[in-house]
């Protein structure tokens, strides 16, 4: 089951969010997500999280809709989005795509969106306007879809990640070794709709920018 999820903050329009809300089955929205969902035509069946940012005008639309309510106190150890992602996995997902999350000023909250995802076993996508980022592990093969000239950035999330091949990417790498917190793979290009990264050992955050939004 694909479970779409909208969090808070500013959301832009692009393909990638077009393609995840035509493709999911359910959904839900952290908070605030909520009004987002709503902006972009979308009603979330659930909405998670202590609720302080969702104005009441639209908490009370959204009751007189159906949607439910999964409340929490305002003294949590979790963020919105974290619960959201329980919440999601409790309901049997077998693939997520955050919508927002990944923009603003709270570049804490980026961070912990993004490292929130490092352990769990199932496909999710971080999707703003024309980006779409995800962690894969290895050893794996990455396949990507995408138009000439779109942007690719591999950002190691351990200190190594090992063996790296790459196929139809305008800077090859061959079998090579990227460092945590080295920009080596930073900004490389898509030479043909499709492209290949194959790594052996260590985490990577994929971040594909789209040209053709």
């Amino acid at each position: 089951m694909h479970i779409v999820i909208f969090t808070g903050g500013n959301l832009r329009p692009g393909k990638f969010v077009q393609n995840a809300l035509a493709s999911c089955d359910k959904v839900i929205a952290a908070d605030s997500g909520a009004k987002t969902a709503m902006d972009f035509q979308t009603l979330p069946t659930a909405v998670i999280g202590d609720l302080d940012s969702l104005g009441s005008a639209t908490k009370k639309v959204l009751e007189q809709k159906g949607c439910d309510f999964v409340i929490y106190d305002a003294k949590k150890d979790e963020t919105d989005t974290e619960l959201a992602l329980r919440y999601a996995i409790k309901n049997n997902a077998t693939q997520i795509s955050i919508l927002g999350g990944t923009e603003g000023d709270r570049l804490d909250h980026i961070l912990t969106n993004i490292l929130s995802v490092i352990n769990i076993n199932i496909p999710i996508k971080f999707i703003n306007g024309p980006v779409a980022a995800w962690i894969e592990k290895g050893p794996t093969i990455v396949k990507i879809t995408g138009s000439t000239k779109d942007l690719i950035s591999l950002i190691p999330l351990t200190p190594e990640v090992t063996q790296i091949q790459t196929s139809n990417l305008r800077y090859p790498l061959r079998g090579e070794t990227l460092f945590m917190g080295r920009g080596r793979g930073i900004s490389n290009v898509l030479t043909h709709k499709n492209a290949e990264v194959t790594f052996s050992r260590g985490t990577l955050l994929f971040v594909h920018y789209s040209t053709a939004d």
